[in-house]
């Protein structure tokens, strides 16, 4: 018996094919296996939910008609279905109006968890069971006639035939990839020794010229690419051993040239073969004269078939590729990284960063254009899963801070539950109780209806309005405050902006909004600046080119904001306030967005903040808000 050592060929050959298979077979079988079962679960809900729809549909009319025949076919056609233990329907008083495996229960209610959360249903529920000891799935959907329950259709499913699916893809799964790790392993371990046994050979061979045997023959074991590597080293003895005497004779400096030589082009082969982003070099005609590993991987060509072909007729799936290659070819200027999509041979498409740029070679001779890309496909990949994370820690956090402002009304409100049966005739407490609760349930209220403002689509009606206007109003709602806390108002406006369509009410929430934090950051006093003017759409990144938009700013000379706070205080439920409930921002972004604007902040600690608004001249909502296109 062979003992194999993982310092041999052999061995690591086999055991590295082995470690490949068995994790590879491990993933595809837990995948395959969760698709699978995730598959006939979902299937096997969509047809209770289907059939228990079905049953609550046909019987509407008999059960407002009192048609118990008609409700007693109803549930004995669906209880004949596969699977279906148990069809059956309940009248607006949660009493069997048609049962078909109990007859004789019509009229009892069913007084079971299960029976009583399905009566109680106003929307299709599904729940789990046992049926004479089977695992049942039990479907519920009310019957609604004009909004009105009317009463409750309910199928009983069997998971029997379900649950021996998943077992048997089980079995299958588990079958197949022992099957495949056996023939992997018996194919790994023949490999291993077809391509060691001829290595070794070599290695002894090769081993005993160093020693200066030159009598080293190996017979060609098979005729593919090892026996001519056998046939190339018994070539290559017989060449050294005729002309050993005239190398030992040469000039060594000019054998240590070539060796040099030889060592830099080799080198800088390898280089080439080991980029992972691909490189392309053309002549001065356009022809394609390499094309490294990387390359080929990613345009799907070889380096030999395409060496000699016009760059346009190899790309001409991909013009872009082309069209900038010979625009360097005739410009002799350099191309930075541009973003392309680039289409393999067999049409599949992925994104790569090209650049590129003259080749010349001694002399700064003219030789042609060098093209490198890099595959962009990682890259986009990490973005979404970066956008990904961020909208998950948003939701996190908007989660955390709708939990944190309704629970202290919710204590108050459980504090007085738990105390209204004791102290009830407490006249101090019953004042108490009316002017704490409904002050609590109103605060609740109104954080609800802030977040389904924000949360709901838009209806804006858009007017023509001059901003100025606006601002003067928002001034004059705040002027007792003004004056009271001794704020310079300084007003800014561009005498050239034209009028913009807006909605006038949600434009004016958001600019109180505005004006409100900035009177907040100023208790002792400061100094107020309103603007409106031109905005140039260069610098805005979500403005179309070419489109002119109006910028109003909101400027205060108060205690600014933190730094770590500016990339927070347009979430939801963030505030720096004491008592605040952090909507007002969230909101006034959203109002800014759906009128196809933009919003951004510049703040220092102690040097104020400024909040800017960028809007079209004409309506420029997201296609998804809700509005109104009126014009006046």
């Amino acid at each position: 018996m062979i003992r194999l050592r993982l310092r041999t060929l052999r061995a690591r050959l086999l055991w590295g094919t082995v470690f490949v298979i068995v994790p590879t077979m491990a993933g595809v079988f837990l995948l395959v296996e969760r698709h699978q079962r995730a598959a006939i679960v979902e299937e096997m809900q969509r047809r209770g939910n289907v059939m228990a729809g079905s049953l609550a549909a046909v019987s509407q009319g008999a059960l407002l008609l009192y048609n118990f025949t008609a409700l007693e076919q109803n549930v004995a056609r669906v209880a004949g279905e596969p699977d279906v233990v148990y069809a059956i329907v309940l009248d607006a008083e949660a009493k069997v109006a048609a049962h078909s495996r109990h007859p004789d229960r019509v009229g009892m209610p069913l007084k079971g968890k299960v029976d009583v959360e399905a009566a109680r249903a106003m929307q299709p529920v599904l729940q789990e069971t046992t049926v004479a000891r089977q695992s049942v799935l039990d479907f519920a959907v009310p019957i609604l006639v004009n909004g009105q329950k009317w009463g409750t259709a309910r199928v009983g499913v069997s998971k029997k035939r379900m649950e021996a699916q998943i077992v048997q893809t089980r079995s299958e799964l588990a079958a197949l990839t022992l099957v495949m790790l056996l023939f992997g392993g018996v194919s790994a371990a023949l490999v291993a020794r077809r391509i060691s046994k001829p290595v070794q050979q070599l290695a002894e061979g090769a081993a005993g010229i160093a020693r200066g045997d030159w009598n080293q023959r190996i017979e060609p074991p098979t005729d593919d690419e090892i026996g001519r590597l056998a046939i190339a080293f018994n070539h290559m003895v017989g060449e050294l051993a005729q002309q050993r005497v005239a190398l030992e004779n040469a000039n060594t400096e000019l054998r240590r040239g070539f060796e040099e030589l030889t060592d830099l082009k080799s080198y800088t082969d390898n280089i080439l073969a080991s980029l992972t982003t691909g490189i392309v070099t053309v002549d001065l005609e356009g022809r394609v004269v390499t094309l490294n590993p990387a390359a080929e991987l990613m345009t799907g060509f070889f380096a030999g078939e395409v060496r000699g072909r016009y760059c346009t007729e190899v790309f001409a799936h991909t013009p872009d590729l082309a069209e900038l290659l010979m625009e360097t070819l005739a410009s002799r200027v350099a191309v930075p990284g541009v973003t392309v999509t680039l289409r393999r041979r067999n049409g599949r498409a992925m994104p790569v960063e090209l650049s590129a740029a003259p080749l010349r070679g001694g002399e700064s001779k003219e030789l042609g254009v060098i093209g490198v890309f890099r595959d962009l496909t990682r890259v986009r990949q990490l973005e979404d899963r970066l956008r990904r994370s961020d909208r998950l820690a948003a939701i996190g956090e908007l989660a955390a801070g709708l939990a944190h402002e309704i629970k202290n009304p919710l204590t108050s409100l459980l504090t007085f539950s738990r105390h209204l049966a004791r102290r009830f005739e407490d006249p101090d407490f019953r004042q108490k109780f009316l002017s704490v609760v409904p002050r609590e349930l109103e605060r609740i209220n109104t954080i609800v209806e802030r977040l389904l403002e924000l949360a709901r689509p838009a209806r804006l009606t858009f007017k023509p309005l001059r901003l100025p206007a606006l601002l003067e109003r928002v001034l004059e709602l705040y002027g007792d405050r003004l004056e009271a806390q001794s704020i310079r108002v300084v007003r800014d406006w561009r005498r050239d902006v034209p009028v913009v369509w807006v909605d006038q009410e949600a434009l004016y929430r958001a600019l109180v909004n505005l004006v409100a934090n900035a009177l907040d950051a100023m208790p002792r006093g400061g100094r107020l600046t309103l603007r409106v003017a031109w905005s140039d759409a260069e610098t805005l990144a979500s403005a179309r080119a070419g489109t002119r938009r109006v910028a109003v700013e909101v400027e205060d000379s108060g205690t600014g904001i933190e730094p770590a706070d500016l990339d927070r205080i347009f979430n939801p439920f963030f505030s720096t306030k004491e008592g605040g409930t952090g909507l007002g921002l969230a909101l006034t972004q959203k109002i800014v967005e759906d009128h196809g604007g933009s919003i951004d902040v510049r703040s220092g600690l102690g040097a104020g903040a400024l909040f800017r608004i960028v809007l079209p001249l004409m309506p420029d909502a997201p296609p998804d808000a809700g509005h109104d296109d009126r014009r006046g």
